[in-house]
């Protein structure tokens, strides 16, 4: 358990289950459900995290991607090369 020191916004709240998680090692893509009473200020920090996981996911997704992308760019380099040498 911890104290909050200043006014329970949904940003402070977040904030504090961030520090919280990074103490005990748990990435935000680790968290299946989160329980909570129907206050605003908990419901708008549940959907703050939500949205970081998200652009998280998102932002890795593209890397792969791209990463893809580069692959096959470097087997087209390799075949093309090859024909070319022929």
């Amino acid at each position: 358990m911890i104290q909050l020191h200043h006014s329970h916004t949904g940003i402070y709240i977040k904030e504090k289950i961030i520090n919280i998680l990074q103490d005990y090692d748990i990435e935000l893509d680790q968290i299946f459900s989160i329980t909570s009473d129907n206050g605003k200020n908990m419901i708008k920090a549940i959907e703050i995290l939500n949205d970081e996981t998200e652009e998280s996911q998102e932002s890795q997704e593209s890397l792969l991607d791209d990463e893809k992308t580069e692959d096959n760019l470097m087997e087209k380099l390799c075949v093309f090369s090859y024909a070319y040498l022929m």
